[in-house]
């Protein structure tokens, strides 16, 4: 399920990246609005959630990119194995913090403006820009591989840009805005943009 998740972005990004985007059929859905078809499959009514070939359900981003990677003949975009698993899976964590923490600040920016609530959002852009802080002392380490935690934080970035372009994330964090530029344009990034 798709539309403006960047949850479902990701997904879309690594099985195009596994080379298997073509057997996912994509259906847009707003989980809000608890539509029966999804609350069927997860009723969490949350996206994204994928329906593999047997008819299981997998939910939540990690838990889809982990089964995709089970998937065709690539290298594996999220090894469970090996010294790159850690690192990959520390570096993931934190990218999908920034998804967390800018969902969040949507969610809440969307209802009536109160002290608490402006408050809160607070906590989550501060919380964003110290991991993008982090993510700037990191970003030798980023490479150019698509792998889980690169592909997490490319959509967290286009995220950002997507739905609070006026932030203006890249100040200060020029090494991390040079490999998002770079990282964006991959066709997997490309085809999967958010819309305008």
């Amino acid at each position: 399920m798709v539309g403006a998740s960047p949850y479902a972005r990701k997904v879309l990004v690594f099985a195009a990246e596994r080379g298997i985007r073509d057997r996912i059929e994509p259906i847009t859905a707003n989980p809000h609005e608890r539509p029966p078809e999804l609350v069927e499959e997860n009723p969490l009514s949350k996206v994204p959630t994928l329906v593999d070939d047997d008819g299981v359900a997998h939910i939540d981003s990690l838990a889809i990119c982990l089964y995709l990677d089970t998937l065709g003949e690539a290298p594996s975009l999220a090894p469970l194995n090996g010294p790159k698993r850690w690192p990959i899976l520390r570096r993931h964590m934190l990218a999908n913090g920034i998804l967390d923490a800018a969902v969040t600040r949507r969610m809440e920016s969307l209802r009536t403006p109160e002290p608490d609530r402006l408050a809160w959002m607070e906590r989550q852009l501060q919380t964003t820009w110290r991991v993008l802080d982090r993510f700037e002392l990191l970003a030798d380490e980023l490479g150019t591989e698509a792998e889980l935690d690169t592909i997490t934080l490319a959509c967290a970035l286009s995220y950002l840009d997507f739905r609070f372009a006026d932030d203006g994330w890249r100040s200060g964090r020029p090494r991390l805005s040079k490999w998002h530029a770079q990282f964006e344009q991959r066709p997997s990034m490309l085809a999967t943009r958010f819309p305008v």
